[in-house]
């Protein structure tokens, strides 16, 4: 298989290592395997540039990319337009969609895996146009990212620690959206801090991301209490996993999502990259619109 390696330069992950060094070690890895092997380490606006590239004429037939979810996104979105397989290595904070695709979080155990991985069509969202993995988030989320950027950070840690100093500055001081919503054929209108729509529903028991990418469904999320106690509160049962019996919450699935608001543009969080969004936004998922690499035990246990 023609296989090029493509790992950002600026992920967390390689900010602490030789990120030369580990490019030839995951390269080496793949070539054992028995793959024909192009090998790139670059910044993060070349990474993308290099994802697109790969992408057009013949090219190779996996793109295999190392990098956080932003750059995931990105590459992602690249390979869905251009109908390749994408292999993920995780190198962020979070590494969302990675976990749904039950792909370890150690980089040499990742490309072990994705080394002899099978092809899977997995689900991929777009809203207005723009593809997501994961999720599009009105108010609280969008405004803590744009707290953190805000804050010095210069290590996965200081990142991870400085996400929860800006959860704090945003919940103290939480958006307050009127939205219309319609999911399929249900229609409301909420006054609420935060809404997100998320690429297949959440899973239990685990930070938030989908145990399978694969359900043809978004996941629906409404914070229903202004307090900030509350959002506090909610914010913390999400990241432990607690979803369904988070009373803090209203959810549903729903094939289609539209959300609404008054003012013609508003800020979101898309795959956790702050982007503004023309009202009103429109949720649409491609049901296997996207070929992964995914482990082959998950297959097997996926089959079963």
């Amino acid at each position: 298989m023609r296989l090029t390696l493509l790992l950002n330069r600026s992920a967390g992950t390689l900010r602490t290592i030789d990120p030369d060094q580990a490019l030839a070690d995951l390269a080496e890895i793949f070539r054992a395997r028995g793959h024909e092997v192009t090998a790139e380490a670059l910044g993060g606006a070349e990474t993308i540039a290099a994802i697109e590239r790969n992408c057009t004429g013949s090219g190779p037939d996996v793109i295999v990319v190392g990098g956080g979810d932003g750059t995931i996104s990105a590459a992602a979105a690249a390979v869905a337009r251009c109908g390749k397989t994408l292999g993920i290595l995780p190198l962020g904070t979070m590494n969302l969609f990675a976990r749904s695709l039950a792909i370890p979080l150690d980089m040499i155990a990742a490309a072990e895996v994705l080394a002899t991985a099978e092809k899977v069509a997995v689900d991929i969202a777009e809203v207005n146009g723009r593809f997501f993995v994961h999720h599009v988030a009105l108010g609280l989320h969008a405004r803590m990212i744009l707290m953190r950027a805000r804050l010095d950070y210069g290590s996965r840690l200081g990142k991870m620690w400085a996400s929860c100093k800006a959860w704090w500055m945003a919940v103290r001081d939480p958006p307050n959206l009127i939205v219309h919503i319609r999911a399929d054929a249900l229609q409301f209108q909420r006054r609420t801090a935060a809404v997100v729509v998320t690429n297949n529903p959440l899973g239990e028991g685990h930070i938030p991301y989908a145990d399978d990418p694969r359900q043809g469904m978004f996941g629906l999320y409404v914070a229903n209490s202004p307090r900030w106690e509350d959002l506090l509160s909610m914010a913390v049962r999400i990241l432990f996993g607690s979803i369904a019996g988070n009373p803090l919450l209203d959810k549903c699935v729903a094939g289609e999502v539209d959300i609404a608001l008054a003012a013609p543009t508003v800020r979101a969080s898309v795959d956790a990259e702050l982007v503004s969004l023309e009202t009103p936004l429109r949720c649409r998922l491609h049901h296997g619109g996207l070929n992964v690499l995914k482990p082959r035990s998950e297959l097997g246990a996926a089959g079963a």
